[in-house]
């Protein structure tokens, strides 16, 4: 009980700073529906005329391929800057300090702020997931409630790659390669805007070691084809082994970051 009102008050805090810079959260919204309304448009002028058999076990609409990996995105970039950019927040503001000598653990407040944007990120790309599918037509049987477990399964894989990222800015304070690198290799080779089949056999493994791969296959059966969890089992079971795997790494490196940084007092310093 304690613990859901702490998260009910970081989602408040969060409204209220929401609310208090409406021309950046407007601006923000806007950018991201203007960008799935762009390739809404583009997949709709693709799709004239055309058939897309390496895309029919998603239904074979290649708008709902596209606006569907967009969406993605978003929940990707969210799990891979929210740890760094509560680092980074603290910081600047100066206030790092209090935040660590609070009755709260730092691990509880990356979870509740997590959580708390998650709800955010959710009703945004939900409403507009939603809008352009109707606007454009787009024939879908969506699962909401096997998306949503699947996107918070698929966000606690990302974490340990965010820990990974936060790690780097408690040491360098600018500058981060983990989430670049990783953002860069997700719409490469996680099947965001294309089919994973269409890359080069000599580089398509690359696809197979990253958890975006799975989420986002296993997204769009939810997402398009109505499919249920278990149906979608074999990427949830490989999300699951691959989260055992990274992130403990990601929480190892953190703590060690963390240490290092406080024992040469550089926490604070940005």
């Amino acid at each position: 009980m304690k613990q859901i009102k702490k998260f009910l008050y970081f989602l408040v805090r969060d409204i209220l700073i929401w609310k208090s810079y409406k021309t950046q959260a407007v601006l923000g919204i806007l950018s991201g529906f203007l960008g799935l309304l762009q390739f809404g448009f583009m997949g709709r002028f693709i799709a004239q005329g055309n058939y897309f058999p390496m895309i029919e076990q998603y239904g074979g609409n290649i708008l709902a391929y596209f606006i569907s990996g967009s969406v993605f995105m978003s929940y990707t970039t969210l799990s891979l800057t929210t740890f760094k950019s509560v680092i980074r927040q603290e910081q600047v503001m100066g206030t790092i300090e209090y935040l660590l000598l609070s009755e709260t653990p730092l691990w509880e407040v990356f979870i509740y702020t997590i959580f708390s944007r998650l709800v955010f990120t959710i009703i945004n790309t939900g409403i507009v997931f939603i809008f352009l599918i109707y606007t454009f037509d787009v024939e879908i049987k969506m699962n909401i409630i096997a998306s949503i477990i699947l996107l918070i399964i698929t966000m606690i894989s990302l974490s340990g790659i965010g820990l990974l990222s936060a790690g780097f800015i408690m040491l360098t304070k600018k500058g981060d390669p983990v989430s670049w690198v990783y953002s860069f290799l997700t719409g490469m080779f996680s099947g965001i805007y294309y089919p994973v089949e269409i890359l080069p056999k000599w580089i398509r493994g690359v696809s197979y070691i990253l958890p975006t791969t799975y989420a986002m296959d296993g997204l769009r059966k939810t997402l398009i084809k109505g499919y249920s969890l278990y149906e979608i089992k074999e990427d949830i079971i490989i999300l699951v082994i691959m989260t055992a795997i990274i992130l403990p790494i990601g929480i190892y490196w953190f703590r060690e970051s963390f240490n290092k940084a406080r024992k040469y007092g550089t926490i604070s310093q940005y």
